[in-house]
């Protein structure tokens, strides 16, 4: 028994030994290394540009003969977020993950905002470069209909586009996280509004709401995990793999851009403080954006832990939408984490591959004639199964 615990020990002192030299070395190549190098790996070309917007369409592997889905899929990312969430690093990229499981990935990016960039609206997303964004997905891809799908506020804009524009050749939509109900939040929802009137007044004298500030407010969500970063970092540095997740995760959070000063009185006055979104009555320039007549179908994931969009405000839209064909997972991960964290591949990617696929076949041809003329698919007209929990 002695020996057996005196060779445990042994093992053990070994496996430390060499995760002090891994850790030292990798902690050298950390240092001297450029941790913005590690994100947004994945090739591709620009197929539009409006301005400071570009659509990109990601190059499959040169490797793949599989036969793409005909249905293209156009990945929308939230206002304040860089795209190249979609595609953090090898492994960990969605982009990737897509384009490895024989879809059509685009990627619309809004660019970064400036101070000539104060009047930019909500309206201009919705109305302008969503649109124009499907409409140059299509017809690159030459294809009549397409896939939606938006993280957070992006998924947001997903859903008002199809409601506002009556955009039925919309055929899926995947939401990552995207809370439509601020009521939902209960006690929280008080508080967020409270916070919003504050937050307005604030914006409306300094102008777009600076990167910096959105970082450090997503920092202070968790102070203890900020605190413990490097200190976590330092223990892991030996973890190769955990070393590329904080560098891609600190680009994330560190580098989150301008929120344009009137889209974030927009939002703040509209979606936050009267909720109009959920109720079907929130307008973008003259047109209402009632979610009923979203009738696309619709797979929403909601994290266990997401602070920043619980799952009762994200499953709202499920009662919102008209959509017959519908589905909800709640999985492991908060807001960050349950789209690009590590058991995302696993707990999200691989679910979105599987029901994207059975729907981004070419329709029949009676029926994509049919998709012309504004039928919906029998597809469609098949009821959610309810809840999945993931």
């Amino acid at each position: 028994m002695f020996e057996a615990a005196l060779s445990r020990a042994e093992h053990r002192a070994k496996i430390e030994l060499n995760r002090a030299v891994l850790r030292f070395i990798n902690g050298i190549g950390w240092l001297i290394g450029d941790p913005s190098s590690a994100v947004g790996r994945t090739p591709y070309d620009v197929i539009h540009r409006d301005g400071k917007m570009t659509v990109r369409r990601y190059r499959a592997p040169v490797t793949s003969r599989h036969r793409r889905y005909p249905l293209p899929v156009l990945m929308i990312p939230p206002l304040i977020v860089k795209p190249f969430i979609f595609d953090l690093y090898p492994g960990r990229s969605l982009a990737e993950f897509l384009l490895k499981n024989h879809f059509r990935v685009y990627l619309v990016d809004f660019g970064e905002p400036d101070d000539a960039d104060t009047l930019v609206k909500l309206d201009d997303y919705v109305l302008k470069w969503v649109p124009a964004a499907c409409a140059a997905v299509k017809k690159d891809a030459r294809a009549t209909e397409l896939s939606l799908l938006g993280y957070c506020m992006g998924a947001t804009f997903a859903l008002a586009h199809v409601a506002a524009n009556e955009d039925r050749s919309v055929r899926n939509i995947v939401d990552i996280a995207a809370p439509v109900d601020i009521e939902a939040l209960g006690a929280f929802a008080w508080l967020a509004k409270v916070a919003a009137v504050q937050a307005e007044a604030v914006v409306a004298r300094i102008g777009n709401v600076p990167g910096g500030l959105s970082s450090a407010v997503f920092r202070m969500l968790a102070p203890a995990k900020s605190a413990t970063r490097y200190l976590d970092l330092f223990m892991n540095m030996w973890n190769r793999e955990y070393v590329r997740g904080f560098d891609a995760m600190n680009q994330w959070v560190g580098q989150l851009i301008d929120y344009p000063q009137q889209a974030f009185l927009q939002f703040s006055r509209e979606f936050v403080r009267k909720n109009k979104l959920v109720k079907g009555r929130m307008r973008f320039g003259d047109k209402v954006a009632d979610l009923k007549r979203v009738e696309s179908s619709l797979l929403v994931f909601a994290g266990r832990s997401d602070r920043l969009a619980p799952a009762k405000a994200v499953r709202a839209v499920l009662t919102a939408v008209g959509s017959r064909d519908k589905e909800f997972h709640l999985v492991p991960g908060g807001h960050m984490a349950v789209f690009a964290g590590r058991g995302a591949p696993e707990h999200v990617w691989k679910l979105i591959a599987e029901w994207l696929a059975p729907r981004s076949q070419r329709r029949p041809a009676q029926a994509g004639a049919a998709a012309g003329s504004g039928a919906r698919s029998p597809m469609r007209k098949q009821r959610s199964s309810g809840e999945s929990h993931g």
